[in-house]
């Protein structure tokens, strides 16, 4: 009786095997979860464009730099390490008129990581849950978060709104930068303006 269950258990692993190396699909899913963060204009709520924006991670390896000045962006991925339970972003801006640290915000995210596991091809993937979340007001009115669970489906986790930027004034006088006027939104909603 042992060996009849025996050569059942092997046959049962060859079966295995051989429907396994069969399977040619891999993984498919996308094995990052990576909040998505929109750009919104704080008086109008339509979605806003920054050309003169940094963002660079504190703290992180590098210090790098995630999005660059000179690059119109509406949306910005805001990575998480597994390994950590806060993560920091600068907000610089580097319009010749407004570069300067005592105006970069910065947005915290405290949250916890929470492995999932997907598949035996995708192995584990790790979601995240977002607890707190807090940020300076210079230029960045608030942040809403639209679902607190990142998980690996893109779409919009974080929106950010900016306050207008103060209009670029051609020779004014000390309080040049007191009036502030949109001068970088765009009302663009459709995925291919993004």
């Amino acid at each position: 009786m042992g060996k009849l269950l025996r050569q059942v258990a092997i046959l049962a692993g060859l079966i295995g095997a051989v429907l396994t190396s069969c399977n040619s699909s891999g993984c498919l899913d996308n094995r990052s979860a990576i909040p998505l963060a929109e750009f919104y204009n704080s008086e109008t709520g339509q979605s806003l464009t920054l050309d003169s924006l940094e963002i660079r991670g504190l703290g992180a390896p590098s210090d790098s730099v995630l999005v660059g000045a000179g690059t119109a962006v509406s949306q910005a991925y805001l990575p998480m390490r597994s390994s950590h339970e806060l993560i920091q972003w600068c907000f610089a801006y580097r319009r010749h008129d407004l570069d300067d640290a005592a105006n970069n915000d910065t947005l915290s995210i405290r949250y916890a990581s929470l492995p999932y596991f997907a598949s035996n091809e995708c192995g584990v993937i790790y979601q995240y849950h977002i607890s707190e979340l807090t940020h300076t007001s210079h230029y960045v009115d608030s942040v809403a978060i639209a679902d607190s669970v990142v998980t690996n489906i893109d779409k919009e986790y974080l929106k950010i709104y900016f306050k207008p930027l103060p209009e670029v004034e051609n020779g004014g006088g000390d309080d040049a930068g007191d009036e502030e006027i949109i001068i970088t939104s765009r009302g663009h909603n459709a995925p291919g303006n993004r």
